[in-house]
């Protein structure tokens, strides 16, 4: 089962790339038919080559978060209302994010990662992003905490909860958005 929920997010995010990419000349309607078409038959038909288990490698764990970031723009671009996230909130999250990151690697001598195993700390984690959300009316950081504790209490993927909560490249991608957002 674990296969199946890491190849459903390899789908979604390829469906996801192709569908911004067609977005700038095409429809937002036929952009996200070519999105989904695309990345569900990519995965289905190309599931056991090497490019697709190198995806898998490179973005190994997937985890939630950048397959929910993927269905978020998605949806944003259909119409659907989204909350958007403030600038201060991803200055904010990038900033500990990346402190998060040293920890992790030893840069920082503590270490917050081995939190993420133990039950209780993980339960109050997913409870203050579930209070940060429904005080700040973002949906989405609570469904992004109790669908990575989900998938971490079931066992699906890593052992580690951060691992399905989070991922090395939402640095990137902050940096880009709040760029985009000086412009």
């Amino acid at each position: 089962m674990i296969g199946a929920l890491t190849y459903a997010s390899v789908a979604v995010l390829l469906g996801w790339v192709v569908y911004a990419l067609t977005g700038l000349f095409a429809s937002v309607p036929v952009a996200l038919v070519a999105g989904a078409l695309v990345g569900a038959l990519t995965v289905l038909v190309f599931r056991d080559t090497i490019a697709i288990r190198g995806f898998v490698a490179l973005l190994g764990p997937i985890g939630i978060v950048l397959p929910l970031l993927a269905l978020r723009h998605a949806a944003a671009g259909a119409g659907v209302p989204i909350v958007p996230f403030g600038t201060v909130e991803l200055l904010i999250f990038v900033t500990l994010y990346m402190g998060f990151i040293a920890t992790s690697m030893g840069v920082i001598p503590v270490d917050l990662y081995r939190y993420g195993y133990a039950p209780i700390p993980v339960a109050v984690m997913v409870l203050v992003l579930c209070a940060y959300g429904a005080i700040t009316g973002n949906l989405f950081i609570p469904v992004v905490a109790v669908a990575g504790q989900a998938l971490w209490v079931t066992g699906w993927g890593s052992s580690n909860w951060f691992d399905h909560v989070t991922h090395a490249l939402l640095v990137p991608i902050i940096f880009v958005v709040l760029i985009l957002r000086l412009l």
